[in-house]
């Protein structure tokens, strides 16, 4: 097992360290110490899942103390983030209420989209922007289903022509904001309310909000037929673009000072609303939300914006640290989960 691994080295290089209570200092060097023993079984281990890792990069404090990119995977290239593109959508959906485009989260979806809410559906009308943030609309969705299944809706949503329209068109099985349930046509509807009430193009909206801002020229989008943006897995970010993500939250909505999303906002995003089946973590709005244990068995909060294959982003508020992680590990263990509890988290006090 590739744990074991970790485990074994990870304890020669503990021993090392006694040092109570942790500065700054101490934390960088367990810090540094134990990248240096990932990044060897990275570069080393014949195993498919460490193949299949793609770029590690590590902030700490204000500066980047660790970039690195494996197995071939071009520097700047641009790589598919996936179901981080959610947490992105999240943060353009702050953007937009931040500048008035939108009152607020609590507004019914129905003011967006009144031809797909039947006025006589009580359910359905009561639906909310939060609830969409939340996961926990209350529409019939199955997901967490094999992709070959013909009841899979995010496949079904990916084959039809529009995918805004497949998300707003399926019925409620239940009260909404009552129970989370993983649904990729939530940030459709998202990205189609933003790009209604901002007169904008998705795309458009987050390059003169947030990338712009935050230095990000180069990304691409997967588009449906109507040219609609795939809002909840289609966007291509180089990865250490996709850290400024990551400074962005960790920095309370500021870059170099300046305000990019209001700290209310990414107060909002990243609370906990429900416990998820997925390993008993939180959701915000769509960020994920987890308390985890330290090297002192102490529980510190980590915020993750997560994509399948891999994909990951962790923000350690209490130590100014985001860790950024690329795989390709779709149908193989992935290494960054891994990484996270047998390294990085041994390393905080």
């Amino acid at each position: 097992m590739f744990k074991q691994l970790f485990l074994k080295i990870y304890a020669l290089i503990g021993c090392l360290f006694f040092v109570s209570p942790a500065s700054s200092q101490d934390i960088l060097t367990k810090l540094d110490s134990a990248i240096k023993v990932a990044d060897k079984i990275i570069e080393t281990d014949n195993r498919v899942f460490f193949r299949n890792v793609e770029s590690l990069i590590v902030y700490f404090q204000g500066n980047i103390i660790f970039e690195k990119y494996y197995n071939g995977y071009p520097k700047d290239s641009l790589h598919q983030i996936q179901s981080q593109t959610k947490s992105i959508v999240a943060l353009l959906m702050g953007i937009a209420i931040d500048h008035g485009f939108i009152k607020d989260e609590n507004v019914p979806v129905s003011v967006y989209f009144p031809e797909y809410f039947d006025t006589g559906d009580n359910l359905k009308s009561r639906l909310a922007v939060k609830d969409l943030l939340t996961m926990s609309s209350g529409f019939e969705w199955e997901e967490m289903i094999p992709l070959d299944d013909p009841k899979n809706d995010n496949i079904n949503m990916f084959r039809s022509n529009s995918w805004l329209k497949y998300a707003l068109s399926r019925p409620m099985a239940k009260e909404s904001f009552t129970e989370f349930k993983y649904n990729s046509g939530c940030p459709m509807i998202v990205a189609g309310i933003i790009e209604k009430s901002t007169n904008m193009l998705l795309e458009d909206f987050a390059n003169k909000y947030l990338f712009v801002p935050l230095g990000i020229s180069e990304y691409s989008w997967i588009k449906d037929s109507t040219g609609f943006c795939h809002a909840g897995g289609g966007l291509f970010l180089r990865p250490k673009d996709m850290l400024k993500i990551g400074i962005l939250v960790l920095n309370k909505g500021k870059w170099d000072n300046r305000k990019i999303v209001s700290e209310n906002w990414i107060q909002k995003a990243t609370k906990s609303y429900f416990l998820t089946s997925f390993d008993n973590s939180g959701y915000g709005y769509f960020w994920w939300v987890r308390e985890m244990l330290t090297n002192k068995a102490k529980t510190t909060n980590v915020i993750s914006a997560e994509g399948a294959g891999g994909q990951k982003l962790y923000i350690f508020n209490e130590y100014n640290l985001v860790v950024a992680f690329t795989e390709r590990n779709y149908r193989t263990p992935q290494v960054g989960p891994l990484f996270i509890k047998e390294t990085i988290l041994k390393s905080l006090d």
